[in-house]
């Protein structure tokens, strides 16, 4: 299980290095058109193909930002049926059953999304000479994310490795470290002399 965890963690550490990089550049690429279109609009001109890779790198943000909010079940959920009409066991055979829906309809958007990526590799961006493919492979990447979480779900009945479930391990960790401390032995002046 600790290499699952070292492994996932490590994943989830360069998806949100990546979403952070991807945010800046975005950032840094509006900021230069702006600047290029209102303050140095007699010498230069802004860049036609930014609008159109901030578009595309948009792709990337909104699927792997999905998979931040699979992680901690952050996702709008309409469970107001299910809360009144199943209690119990009955509730969870039900959740279990919503999760396998969703795992199979994100295996088909998976599937569907790499095979729309590959289908026409010749595809470029305006100017910068992207392949529009690295951008449609943030759907099945995105998702493969959200399949893992919500497989994880699945599988613990919680997500074993949400910022709840590391917050939890690590106050159990300390609470057992500080059993385990010895306890100092405080002597009072009748006892020292």
């Amino acid at each position: 299980m600790q290499i699952i965890k070292k492994a996932y963690l490590a994943l989830c550490k360069c998806r949100d290095i990546t979403i952070i990089l991807t945010v800046v550049f975005m950032v840094g690429l509006i900021l230069m058109n702006i600047f290029l279109r209102y303050v140095a609009s007699g010498a230069f001109r802004p860049f036609a193909w930014v609008d159109e890779l901030i578009r595309n790198l948009s792709a990337w943000l909104f699927f792997l930002g999905a998979s931040m909010a699979a992680r901690e079940r952050a996702h709008m959920s309409l469970d107001f049926l299910v809360k009144r009409l199943f209690k119990g066991k009955a509730r969870v055979i039900v959740d279990k059953l919503v999760l396998i829906a969703c795992l199979f309809i994100i295996g088909l958007i998976i599937r569907v999304g790499f095979q729309s990526a590959m289908s026409n590799p010749a595809s470029m961006v305006n100017l910068p000479s992207i392949p529009m493919t690295a951008f449609f492979l943030a759907i099945p990447v995105g998702m493969s994310f959200v399949f893992v979480d919500f497989l994880l779900i699945l599988i613990y009945g919680y997500h074993p490795f949400s910022s709840q479930a590391l917050a939890a391990e690590a106050a159990a960790a300390a609470e057992k470290a500080a059993a385990e401390r010895p306890k100092p032995v405080i002597q009072t002046e009748e006892e020292g002399a």
